[in-house]
């Protein structure tokens, strides 16, 4: 059991099955990004750059990408004020949008 998989585990529901359903998203769709524990968090790298992130809160869970500020396309799903960090939220799995996460994703993977 990986790192990652001890930390899913210990989840409560729904944010168990969010992060479930997330981490099958990137492996099935982006196999290249490494899955590691950083912050007591699962967080993607490609090239040893940080990409993105999964944290999870009570009762929803982030997928933050480290530099958000610089994606574009379906905006309205980005949330946040930081300097460069933005995340979308997940409450259930019924707010997970396939293809809305996968034009971020392709945006943040690009020129990495």
């Amino acid at each position: 059991m990986s790192k990652v998989d001890l930390y899913q585990s210990q989840l409560p529901q729904p944010q168990k099955e969010i992060v479930k359903r997330l981490r099958t998203f990137i492996a099935r769709c982006y196999p290249a990004l490494a899955e590691s524990l950083k912050w007591n968090v699962p967080t993607y790298s490609l090239n040893g750059k940080n990409i993105m992130g999964l944290q999870d809160f009570r009762g929803h869970v982030n997928l933050n990408f480290f530099r958000g500020t610089q994606l574009r396309g379906p905006r309205r799903i980005l949330q946040g004020t930081g300097k460069q960090v933005r995340h979308v939220s997940f409450r259930s799995i019924d707010d997970i949008r396939h293809s809305s996460l996968k034009k971020l994703v392709d945006q943040a993977t690009i020129n990495v």
